[in-house]
């Protein structure tokens, strides 16, 4: 073999030989990677507990009894959820504005706080199926000059108003985007909303319907719930973006729960008897 040629193979070798090595076994571009196993379900049978996060206040669907014990509609069916899976319910009192970072954390592997459905949730949480529609109710404090003066949300979006919702509620939202003049007052807790318009703080709050025409009950005479609806909206449970296995078994409960009566007969008892109000802490 010619010198000269022995030299060029043994250079080409040597090149060749810091090229890095490709990997056969890459995943060829576009392919997504294996979808790690959700053990969401799983996780919770084997801790025997499910955690569900809320915030008392927001009846009748999460409050505290005088003895500090939780109770409401929501309660009642994630009591019956855990009953399904086996487990202990645990509840964990979260404040709503930091109720989806707390479940993203994994203080809790679910919440159950009367949460609507909205675009913007739906980036950071996996909701379930609806399990109560509502809407958005306005209540003034009840003069003969708010009579005359409040008739829709229109009428109080005016420069020196004030509007008492609750931080991060739809209601809290929904103004946020529509009101031009008014200024929005914002509390963490859903009494605080009722305080400030009867202590002429707020010249009104806005809440649920259902929240609205209960405060409005308790409170005979003092408001004025105007006749118009706001918007129309559904409440969900929600969990994280990977524990589908979880809320799917959810979803199954809830059909079920629906089916053998219990979702009507726990209504019936928070909405239409209300013989719960005597024992909810003031």
């Amino acid at each position: 073999m010619k010198t000269g040629y022995l030299k060029f193979i043994l250079r080409t070798f040597s090149l060749l030989s810091v090229i890095p090595a490709v990997n056969l076994y890459a995943v060829a571009p576009g392919q997504e990677e294996a979808k790690k196993e959700d053990l969401s379900l799983q996780r919770v049978k084997n801790e025997k507990s499910l955690k569900v996060c809320s915030d008392a206040g927001f009846l009748p669907f999460e409050m505290k009894t005088q003895k500090g014990e939780w109770m409401g509609f929501d309660i009642d069916m994630m009591k019956e959820f855990s009953k399904s899976l086996s487990v202990e319910l645990k509840m964990v009192q979260i404040s709503f504005d930091g109720i989806i970072p707390a479940l993203i954390s994994g203080k809790c592997d679910m919440i159950a706080a009367g949460m609507t459905v909205t675009p913007e949730r739906k980036v950071m949480v996996l909701f379930s199926d609806s399990t109560f529609t509502s809407g958005l109710s306005i209540a003034v404090k009840n003069n003969e000059k708010n009579k005359l003066e409040f008739k829709d949300l229109s009428s109080l979006d005016k420069k020196g108003l004030k509007i008492a919702v609750k931080t991060g509620y739809t209601s809290d939202i929904y103004l946020s985007k529509t009101l031009k003049n008014a200024q929005i007052l914002k509390f963490d807790q859903d009494s605080d909303l009722v305080l400030a318009v009867m202590q002429g703080r707020a010249n009104a709050f806005v809440s649920d319907s259902t929240y609205v025409d209960l405060m409005d009950k308790g409170n005979k005479n003092k408001f004025i719930i105007l006749p118009t609806k706001i918007v129309s909206d559904s409440f969900s449970v929600a969990g994280r973006k990977d524990d589908l296995e979880l809320m799917k078994s959810f979803n199954v409960f809830l059909k079920q729960w629906r089916e053998n009566g219990g979702y009507n007969k726990s209504k019936k008892f928070y909405f239409e008897d209300q013989v719960w109000r005597s024992q909810v802490a003031n």
